[in-house]
């Protein structure tokens, strides 16, 4: 039996989510100022090791309801939230509404699913981490959240993010607060979708949804012993509101399984994109691939050594499979990719100023609606000069054709997904102040993933590596060429056959915290 059907065919799989869910109410399950005093005792989860999938078997067997999955799911957030904080917006009685009206002949069949709270959801807050935006509810969904919905997923509450996504890296906002690494909860999930990620490794769901826009799916996940992915530039569905694709970022699932992914990618590409869509991928190719390494970045970070030693060993491990690894460079000089990424397109951030202003008359920073480290970013790109805006522009226009001259020499790309083995969860803040150092520290961080969005391929981050000191998951990254997301998904199945993932669980998780 595989493990992925593990438990499948067994009898009495509902009189054991009785044993689990009790006969606990609505009003037990839902934060509270007081609990209940008839709340049901803790136990073991013993669905734990399903993956998304796996309950939308149960579903359609009829062995639990898509109810009694919400009612899981809630319990699995209210025993690890407290630790985690990977939530911002809880939707429950949402999910038990639509569970009563998810078809079991779904793909997902009512199977709860986290969002990121940068998507607008129809009806449901839409924060994106900031106090500015704590009344926002989008009256209808984007094209993206659509897709997810009729899969058969069911939204259950929306994931925690920096402020707008600048603070980068680090999950962190005065709104809602850091969310922590569920492996090492004195390291940072990392960003912008920590609270997704941390979501699924701590076990909430086995799915998730975030966006990449400039390493947000492969940031989180490499940190935290997950599979995330971020599909060509248009490939998706839009994500944005008009039914318009951003210009670097793309949506698509952080899971445990990466079956899982694949099956959510059928129902959330785009049929009218600028690609041929590449329906379900469901294993590896036979095909045996030329993979570029590049272990190092052209005027980048030192990578720290664990980082390394866990690319030298997926390097290896792909020979091992029979695939040809040879020697490879990213084809960009970090350096010389900021200063004009940083040109082009932080001078553009003044438009939080401008929403804060037309609120309370005054600047972002007296505003007292934008966190420090997002308004004194605001004042960092105003003193940007004007005419390095164009030079960054024709720079990084130039870069998608950078990486095309390497993928007509190797099918693939493997790197680090970053120079560091973690971050410190205190390393930045909201109350950071933006200087030329800070700066420099969050490009150390995105140099490797961010010029992939610049450039509009298809990357991934796959979960090979432990560390055996700290015990730190260590991602890999992926690149192919843009429209190739088809090879991402058959290696990554083949990795997963290779170095199953799946049941590695972090520490601070519903695997061993009873719910």
């Amino acid at each position: 039996m595989s493990g992925y059907d593990r438990g499948l065919g067994m009898p009495s799989r509902r009189s054991v989510l009785k044993n689990i869910i009790g006969t606990v109410s609505y009003a037990a399950l839902v934060p509270a100022v007081a609990k209940p005093a008839q709340a049901a005792p803790k136990r073991s989860d013993e669905f734990i090791d399903y993956d998304a999938l796996g309950m939308a078997e149960l579903i359609k067997k009829g062995e639990i309801s898509a109810r009694e999955a919400v009612e899981i799911t809630i319990r699995r957030i209210e025993a690890v939230e407290p630790i985690v904080n990977a939530i911002t917006t809880r939707t429950y009685e949402r999910a038990f509404e639509k569970a009563e009206t998810i078809s079991a002949d779904t793909t997902f069949a009512g199977v709860p699913i986290l969002i990121k709270d940068m998507i607008d959801v129809g009806g449901v807050r839409r924060t994106d981490g900031s106090r500015m935006m704590l009344s926002n509810i989008p009256a209808e969904n984007v094209p993206y959240i659509d897709g997810v919905e009729a899969a058969g997923m069911n939204i259950i509450g929306m994931t925690n993010v920096p402020e707008f996504a600048q603070l980068g890296i680090i999950t962190n906002n005065s709104a809602f607060g850091a969310t922590r690494n569920p492996w090492d909860l004195s390291v940072s999930a990392l960003g912008s979708s920590g609270g997704a990620a941390a979501a699924v490794a701590s076990g909430m769901v086995p799915l998730a949804h975030g966006t990449d826009g400039g390493g947000s799916n492969r940031l989180p996940t490499g940190a935290q012993g997950l599979f995330g992915i971020k599909p060509s530039r248009a490939r998706m569905l839009p994500g944005e509101a008009g039914g318009v694709h951003g210009p670097f970022k793309t949506n698509q699932a952080i899971s445990r399984t990466v079956r899982d992914s694949a099956a959510l990618f059928v129902h959330t590409e785009d049929p009218n994109g600028p690609f041929p869509t590449i329906g379900l991928v469901t294993g590896p190719s036979t095909n045996r691939l030329r993979i570029g390494f590049a272990l190092t970045l052209d005027g980048g970070e030192p990578v720290h050594p664990a980082v390394a030693a866990a690319q030298e060993n997926t390097a290896q491990l792909l020979r091992d499979l029979g695939h040809e690894v040879v020697e490879a460079a990213i084809p960009i000089n970090a350096s010389e990719f900021f200063t004009n990424f940083n040109g082009a397109f932080l001078g553009q951030f003044g438009v939080f100023s401008d929403q804060a202003r037309a609120i309370t008359g005054t600047n972002a920073m007296d505003s007292g609606l934008l966190d420090v480290f997002t308004a004194s970013l605001i004042e960092y790109g105003s003193n940007i000069p004007a005419d390095l805006q164009a030079a960054g522009l024709e720079y990084l226009a130039t870069v998608p054709g950078l990486f095309t001259q390497v993928f007509s020499d190797v099918d693939l790309l493997l790197s680090p997904c970053m120079p560091f083995l973690s971050i410190d969860a205190n390393a930045l803040s909201p109350d950071t102040m933006v200087n030329e150092s800070v700066v420099n520290f969050l490009q150390a961080g995105l140099s490797y993933t961010a010029p992939v969005n610049v450039s509009g391929h298809a990357a991934m981050s796959v979960p090979l590596n432990w560390d055996p000191e700290t015990g730190l998951p260590i991602g890999s990254m992926f690149q192919t060429a843009t429209g190739n997301d088809r090879l991402l998904y058959e290696l990554a199945f083949e990795l997963e056959e290779a170095r199953p993932w799946k049941d590695r669980w972090a520490p601070y998780s519903c695997k061993y915290i009873p719910v």
